[in-house]
């Protein structure tokens, strides 16, 4: 394979996946998409579709040696898949009963577990990139204010998020000496309310383009706004410390 950089969208929805793609594409990346409906192959336009369940973590491994067979090494992989339902507002853990357990289940998979494994292969991914790999080196997760407030109809939904933006914020500072990058990606309005399903596909597109050819990690919760622009509404707060492990008040382990 040349040395055109790769994107692996794992997620390719008609909204943002298709509107991420189309921006990586003008930029002159080799595009692969991963989704449940696709037709599987390469595409017409230029596209390679491979066809997976993101609710099963154990199609990782497939996805990434199949785009690296027929496209590349991914530079840049941008985790884009959703899928939840709303709980009940006023008994939000009725969800998790034996009858409908099965939602949380599959909102920890889609939105959470698969996303923080889909990490471990993009950096595996990425440590077989050449030593003068210009672009990415870039995992992106389309996320929302839900790490960050709680809505009470979300449960499953906000625990999923919460568990990959830890994941996100140990990775950005973990693997930071490899000169891999990532990103919680969170449109935002001006006021710092979350838009959901009013994301807005021509702006992610551009501004994960600009996350993924970034030189240095810029902030790893990256709120934005309808402009593009990165905009910070915790005061600089921080969200979680990484701390190692071999400092001596984590060596004790246990409860104490």
């Amino acid at each position: 394979m040349s040395s055109t950089p790769v994107l692996l969208l794992l997620g390719a929805g008609s909204n943002l996946g298709s509107s991420i793609a189309t921006t990586f594409s003008k930029a002159g990346y080799r595009v692969a998409l991963v989704a449940r409906s696709h037709e599987p192959g390469l595409q017409k336009n230029g596209y390679f579709h491979i066809r997976a369940d993101l609710g099963d973590a154990g199609c990782m491994p497939g996805i990434f040696e199949e785009v690296t067979k027929n496209m590349g090494i991914p530079t840049v992989v941008v985790y884009n898949a959703v899928q939840y339902k709303l709980d009940d507002e006023k008994d939000p853990f009725a969800t998790l009963g034996p009858e409908t357990v099965s939602r949380f289940h599959s909102a920890m998979a889609v939105n959470g577990t698969t996303p923080v494994i889909a990490m471990h292969h993009a950096i595996e991914a990425f440590r077989k990139l050449p030593s003068d790999t210009a672009k990415g080196r870039s995992f992106i997760f389309t996320g929302n204010i839900l790490n960050r407030a709680a809505t009470p109809n979300r449960l499953c939904f906000g625990c999923a998020k919460t568990v990959c933006a830890y994941g996100i914020k140990m990775a950005s500072v973990m693997y930071a000496s490899e000169g891999m990058r990532f990103y919680y990606a969170d449109e935002r309005t001006s006021e710092g309310l979350p838009v959901m399903r009013d994301i807005d596909g021509t702006v992610a597109g551009k501004v994960y383009l600009d996350l993924a050819e970034a030189p240095e990690q810029r902030p790893w919760n990256y709120t934005y706004l309808k402009d593009g622009k990165y905009q910070d509404f915790e005061d600089g707060r921080e969200y979680i410390t990484v701390r190692e492990a071999s400092t001596a008040e984590f060596r004790k382990g246990g409860r104490d």
